[in-house]
Formats: C-alpha cells, sequence, structure tokens
C-alpha cells in the first residue's frame, strides 16, 4: 500500500501593495526554491516536521550542551530547513524590486 505524499499550503503574509498575481507568483517561486533545497514536493513537510522536532529537543540545552557532538545531527536538520527556507524567501521577493518590509510565508500542512 502506497502513502499519499504530504500536502501543504504556501501564504504569502504582511505582504501590502501586492496584487494578487504578483502575490501569487512569490508564493509560486517560494514553494519551488523550497522544494528544489529540500529535495522535492514530498520532502517538504517531512523536513519541516524534522526541523521542528530538533528545536523542540534543543530548545532547553546551553549553548554549549547544543554546540556538542551529540546534538549534530539537529543542528543538520535545522540548518538544511533554515537554508532551504532563505533561499526560498530570497527566491520568492528578489522579482519584486522593493522592500516588502515583514511580509513572510507560511505553511500549513
Amino acid at each position: 500500500m502506497s502513502e499519499k505524499p504530504s500536502s501543504y499550503t504556501v501564504k504569502m503574509v504582511n505582504a501590502t501593495g501586492l496584487s494578487a498575481a504578483e502575490r501569487s507568483a512569490a508564493e509560486l517561486r517560494f514553494r519551488m526554491a523550497l522544494e528544489f533545497g529540500v529535495g522535492g514536493r514530498d520532502d517538504v513537510v517531512p523536513t519541516l516536521q524534522a526541523c521542528m522536532l530538533a528545536r523542540s529537543l534543543m530548545a532547553h540545552l546551553s549553548a554549549e550542551e547544543a554546540a556538542s557532538a551529540d546534538h549534530a545531527a539537529e543542528r543538520e536538520v535545522i540548518a538544511l530547513w533554515e537554508k532551504a527556507e532563505d533561499k526560498a524567501v530570497l527566491t520568492a521577493l528578489k522579482p519584486l524590486n522593493r522592500d516588502m518590509g515583514d511580509a513572510q510565508f507560511e505553511i500549513n500542512t
């Protein structure tokens, strides 16, 4: 039996002054860049969930504990997600050629 791939939606928020077409295009660019950054469409939700879990596991640690070799895997998962998300934001916003202030992309699963 095959599992249904995890689906998600992307919504751009706090982006004043954009037309519906500009917002939709930015959301598409974000989605495509994020999927490329994590390895594909089916990897977005699991990677996001792994990042959230790693962050929660490390939340109570001191800086020294978090930097230890024991938590290298958690740091790698967080770094993978943050790198992919940062690049996706840049990819989505750059063509708009203006300061987007507090604009963000929400991912809902």
